[in-house]
């Protein structure tokens, strides 16, 4: 599987997830309990143990896709939408 997600946006929620949100590149599929690499500015920082997809039932106006995983992310939005992050 080869699948990469352009993020665009950031959450973190109060049960303690953390969503990326943004364009998926390559295959469409997102499995549960996938580990990802979370690149930022073309450099590897950290894996990331993806735990489920949400929007799943829902359709974005921009085709965007969001992924939750309960890993420790210290990203804020602002952050995130300055510098190239994805997940590969």
């Amino acid at each position: 599987m080869s699948i990469e997600i352009k993020i665009s946006d950031i959450f973190h929620l109060q049960t303690g997830a953390t969503v990326f949100a943004g364009l998926i590149i390559g295959e469409k599929e997102i499995f549960k309990d996938n580990k990802m690499q979370l690149w930022i500015d073309n450099k590897e920082y950290q894996t990331v143990n993806i735990t489920g997809e949400m929007l799943m039932d829902r359709k974005h106006p921009l085709n965007h896709r969001a992924v939750s995983t309960y890993d420790a992310i210290e990203l804020t939005s602002d952050f995130v939408r300055s510098h190239e992050c994805k997940l590969i």
